[in-house]
């Protein structure tokens, strides 16, 4: 057992059913038609989303500081490393790492898909970061999410898209278990063409905790679709880490 959660540590791996080789070419096509801007009118999207939306966030920072004795996890870092199966020829590896600070999170991972075939393998990756996600729900049980960043394809006309995101956890008050909720559509404002959607979810237990760090097991299943035709699937297993930060000796909560 103990060389099997070591074989997982920061390493996600769906083993799907999909097309390489039609993902890219749906790409290509939907790049064709957006011409040489593909991807700017995202971009421009999400930076007017971001300077409208900072406004007045500052008190709401400290507010939801203040109710980290409540939920130690609203300042961590969480490390997702999973391992998903389905008896075909197709493997997706996602390693992830987010960090918690409050109001706002960072979500960064890499999606590459791997296809083995007889003449041998090939392959498509993208990266893909919410940049900022706000935290709206902090209860003791409950986290839910909003997110918007970008996701870049590493193939053919090497696209960026805007990508939103919708997520919750939700956990018991003793923190040993959770479901983990998550749905992430990455859109092409110039072709009005949905590159990608995701929807995800986990169930999740606590196997061991010492001080500040947290180690689950994870269990659920995800599903992609690109260019709203060529779909992939995988049943998951394997780790989530999430390290909680110590609280302020000079908090209100701690003096």
């Amino acid at each position: 057992m103990k060389r099997l959660l070591t074989s997982i540590v920061f390493l996600q791996v769906l083993i799907a059913s999909a097309q390489v080789g039609d993902i890219k070419s749906a790409s290509a096509s939907n790049a064709s038609r957006g011409g040489d801007r593909g991807g700017s009118g995202g971009s421009a999207f999400f930076f007017y989303f971001m300077a409208d939306a900072i406004n007045g966030l500052a008190d709401w920072q400290q507010y939801k500081l203040k109710k980290r004795e409540v939920n130690p996890s609203l300042v961590s870092l969480d490390v997702i490393t999973q391992v998903a199966t389905q008896p075909s020829r197709y493997y997706l590896v996602n390693p992830r790492v987010r960090g918690n600070w409050g109001l706002f999170s960072s979500d960064f991972r890499v999606n590459y898909l791997l296809e083995e075939t007889v003449n041998g393998t090939t392959d498509l990756s993208s990266i893909d970061w919410q940049i900022v996600q706000f935290n709206i729900v902090t209860t003791r049980n409950v986290v839910g999410r909003l997110g918007a960043g970008f996701m870049k394809e590493n193939f053919g006309g090497r696209q960026t898209f805007f990508e939103s995101s919708v997520g919750a956890l939700i956990q018991s008050s003793s923190k040993k278990r959770g479901i983990l909720f998550e749905y992430r559509w990455a859109q092409d404002f110039e072709t009005d063409v949905t590159a990608r959607r995701e929807f995800s979810a986990q169930f999740e237990k606590r196997l061991a905790s010492r001080g500040y760090w947290n180690t689950y097991l994870t269990i659920g299943g995800v599903y992609q679709r690109y260019y709203e035709s060529i779909s992939v699937w995988g049943v998951q297993a394997g780790l989530a880490f999430r390290i909680f930060a110590p609280p302020d000796p000079l908090s209100p909560g701690n003096q």
